[in-house]
């Protein structure tokens, strides 16, 4: 009998132990292809002797399965995010799964990189919210449990998991509440329309403004990238050229604390001298004293859903599901009556 001392006892040992081929013993203990009896009976024995125990991840990756889900987000320093990767995170590890989180930093390139480096992983499955509606996810998610977030990818008709709010309808509700006020001069701070939910939002705005008669021209909408400082540079731009609006609503939190963050650099008064409005505007986290009136997104339930979403996809391949959830408002501190 072969002694092991002082190391992992290997399907080799065991093989040697009992005259087999290693393939031999392999299909015994993975329970695949036709094994005698006899034989199979000698190998749970010479493992039972040599206290062999499978290895898990060569298990793992013999049954294509793994206990790790991939996470793509386009911007790390976006609040909305960072509290997003928080919930999926506690809720996969509450179901025992770990992550692998990637930022593109709205890059689509590093995006389709990163979805290729947890393929060759092996994770379970991908949560992505794309940086774009890019073509990349087109032949890309024929056999990949993949839920999108946020974002939308590009498809032409083949099915996909995805979750949101219906940001056309939250966008036209936030630019009513804003008219409402007595406001008519707004502009808008977009971002890429290659992303679903600016383009949605922008929809949202346009539709709205005309349902109220208020002319629609090319000159509200101010485009930026989603950051800080795309925000804080076109209102550095408006005041420059005197074009400042009764209103500014930003599509994002963090444009809008770049516009903030501009108007209070030029003592410009919020919303005394102007009102300030956008998505997810609630985070005391990022600027102190800044609580923007706007859409509040349920953060955690989207994250939630997309979770469920890939665990049941695991279960149930090829079933799809599509989930638009309720979202809130949120009245801060930038918005006044003009009435």
């Amino acid at each position: 009998m072969i002694e092991v001392r002082g190391m992992r006892v290997t399907l080799k040992d065991v093989a040697e132990e009992v005259g087999l081929s290693v393939s031999s013993v392999s299909r015994v203990i993975n329970n695949t292809g036709r094994i005698s009896d006899e034989k199979r009976k000698a190998v749970f024995e010479a493992a039972k002797r040599l206290n062999y125990t499978p290895n898990a991840n060569a298990r793992e990756l013999k049954k294509q399965t793994s206990s790790t889900i991939g996470v793509i987000i386009p911007d790390i320093t976006n609040s909305f995010f960072v509290r997003m990767l928080k919930s999926i995170d506690l809720r996969l590890w509450e179901q025992g799964y770990n992550i692998i989180f990637c930022d593109t930093d709205e890059s689509v390139e590093r995006e389709l990189e990163y979805y290729q480096l947890l393929k060759e992983k092996n994770v379970a499955g991908i949560i992505v919210s794309p940086a774009s509606r890019s073509m990349i996810y087109e032949n890309e998610t024929q056999n990949i449990n993949c839920v999108f977030v946020d974002n939308e990818p590009y498809m032409t008709e083949k099915p996909y998991s995805f979750v949101s709010i219906n940001n056309c309808e939250a966008s036209m509700e936030l630019t009513q509440r804003v008219i409402d006020q007595g406001y008519r001069d707004i502009i808008m701070i977009i971002g890429s329309l290659d992303e679903t939910s600016s383009n949605q939002r922008l929809i949202g705005f346009q539709n709205c403004l005309r349902a109220n008669n208020i002319e629609w021209t090319h000159d509200r909408v101010y485009f930026g990238d989603c950051h800080y400082k795309s925000g804080f540079e076109i209102v550095e731009d408006l005041i420059a050229r005197n074009r400042l609006p009764e209103c500014i609503y930003a599509h994002n939190n963090m444009e809008a604390y770049g516009a903030y963050a501009a108007l209070r650099k030029h003592k410009i008064r919020i919303p005394e001298d102007i009102a300030l409005v956008c998505f997810d505007g609630k985070d005391p986290t990022f600027m102190q004293d800044t609580n923007i009136t706007g859409i509040i997104q349920p953060v955690e339930e989207i994250a939630e859903a997309a979770v469920e979403m890939v665990l049941n996809n695991m279960k149930t391949p090829g079933k799809h599901n599509r989930r638009l959830l309720p979202y809130g408002f949120y009245e801060g501190h930038t918005l006044k009556s003009r009435t």
